[in-house]
């Protein structure tokens, strides 16, 4: 009966088990793109916290802006590849998920600082 209902219910709303393919990172799927936002970087690890991909989006932001002279956009890119490196590699203690949220959120402010009024959306 349950196998019944669950058939049912996937084939009442569009879908399928098979076809689904939840995202790596869900919370990163959630909030990549629309509504003019930049797009999250894929391969953030799953337990990246929220001020990672406020990171990301803010070096996003800056890399595309041509206000900003070439030099200073590409330090910041080259940074962020660093950063996101380093956090492929980490093991994500809860310790050190903390320090990693405290930094994305100081590389964060930097990057915005960095951008100034420019390019802000």
């Amino acid at each position: 009966m349950k196998n019944l209902i669950i058939v049912f219910c996937l084939a009442a709303c569009g879908g399928s088990k098979a076809s689904s393919n939840p995202p790596a990172n869900p919370a990163v799927a959630s909030e990549t793109g629309g509504d003019g936002q930049p797009e999250v970087d894929p391969t953030v690890p799953s337990w990246a916290p929220r001020t990672c991909i406020a990171y990301h989006r803010a070096v996003v932001q800056a890399i595309d802006c041509t206000a900003i002279e070439q030099g200073t956009r590409d330090t910041i890119k080259a940074k962020y590849e660093t950063d996101s490196e380093g956090w492929k590699t980490t093991d994500a203690t809860t310790a050190k998920i903390e320090e990693v949220k405290a930094y994305c959120e100081t590389a964060t402010a930097s990057v915005r600082n960095d951008i100034g009024t420019n390019c802000v959306k």
